[in-house]
């Protein structure tokens, strides 16, 4: 089965947003707070918070990207 086109933008948001929500999230929780015995709940918790936060955010700036990009590369835009 074949994704349809118009949810390509927000399947790509989604899958963004939790590749950097939980990547970024990881990182600052391990250097601003360190491996103690309640990381993996802190870092869970960071991690969902984040996601719900920057998957609207990725929604609307991610067309807006590929558009430019696109205009510079000099290829049709839709």
């Amino acid at each position: 089965m074949a994704l349809p086109a118009k949810l390509i933008g927000p399947a790509i948001s989604m899958i963004t947003g939790l590749i950097t929500s939980t990547s970024m999230s990881f990182v600052g929780l391990a250097l601003n707070y360190g491996f103690q015995p309640d990381f993996a709940l802190r870092w869970l918790r960071a991690a969902a918070t984040s996601y719900v936060l920057v998957v609207p955010m990725l929604v609307i700036v991610i067309p807006r990207i590929q558009r430019f990009v696109m205009r510079q590369a000099g290829l049709p835009t839709r």
